[in-house]
């Protein structure tokens, strides 16, 4: 079985989040799944007002499309 999973939360950022896709991304071959991540890494991004070391990514659904396929 083939998953993606699509987050916001990813590396540089470290916290709980990040840390458990991390464990189940390493842990998908135990069970025969092929995980893939879909992160803002690859894109433009912005930081928060509020929270400038949290960034967000700014994807076109082009963008997306081409890396889901």
């Amino acid at each position: 079985m083939r998953v993606m999973i699509a987050t916001d939360a990813w590396r540089p950022q470290i916290n709980g989040v990040v840390r458990s896709l991390e464990r189940m991304a390493e842990a998908a071959p135990d069970f025969g799944v092929t995980a893939r991540m879909l992160t803002p890494e690859g894109f433009r991004q912005i930081g928060l007002p509020s929270y400038p070391d949290i960034r967000i990514a700014l994807a076109t659904q082009r963008a997306i499309a081409e890396r889901i396929a």
